[in-house]
Formats: structure tokens, C-alpha cells, sequence
């Protein structure tokens, strides 16, 4: 693998960070990783949960086996069918800045 040239500055930036700081950089990273998968669900036109549900998981969790993906989407959707589930939350549009 090819060495990232800014993990050292990037590395010295999250060092100088106090825990919140750095849980606050966390927080926004993930919050604003989800918001670009829901919007490629968006761009897909994936309207069906269970088909977004698939869709978000395999990017989320890539090194899970097939039967993994089977077992958890087969949870989904007998919760659907039984009107227990409707889908996964989307998260609110991030801010600028």
C-alpha cells in the first residue's frame, strides 16, 4: 500500500486536539459519510427499505460474508412484512462550514 503523504500532518492536527475536539471531528466525519451513502441511495432511486437497507450495508461492512448479508436482510424483511420495521433513519443534511 502506498503511504499517505498527509497522515503525518494529519496526524499531528488530531494530536493537538482535545478528546472532544477529537470527538467532535469523529462525529462530523461519520455524520457526514452517512448523509453521501443516503444520497447515493437517492441517486439510485432505491425506494424499497430492504433494498436500501442491502445497499447502505454492503458499503458499511464490505468484508462481511454473503451469508452474513443473507441472514441480516432476511431479519429486515420478515420485520417489514410484520409492520415492525419501515426502514433505517436518515440522517439530517449536514451543515456547511
Amino acid at each position: 500500500m502506498r503511504p499517505d503523504p498527509g497522515r503525518a500532518a494529519q496526524e499531528a492536527v488530531l494530536g493537538s486536539m482535545t478528546s472532544l475536539e477529537r470527538t467532535a471531528v469523529t462525529a462530523n466525519l461519520r455524520r457526514n459519510g452517512m448523509w453521501t451513502l443516503w444520497r447515493l441511495v437517492d441517486e439510485a432511486n432505491i425506494t424499497d427499505p430492504v433494498a436500501q437497507a442491502e445497499f447502505l450495508l454492503r458499503r458499511l461492512y464490505p468484508e462481511e460474508s454473503g451469508a452474513w448479508f443473507a441472514a441480516v436482510l432476511g431479519q429486515l424483511s420478515a420485520a417489514r412484512e410484520a409492520g415492525t420495521w419501515s426502514g433505517f433513519e436518515r440522517p439530517r443534511e449536514p451543515r456547511e462550514g
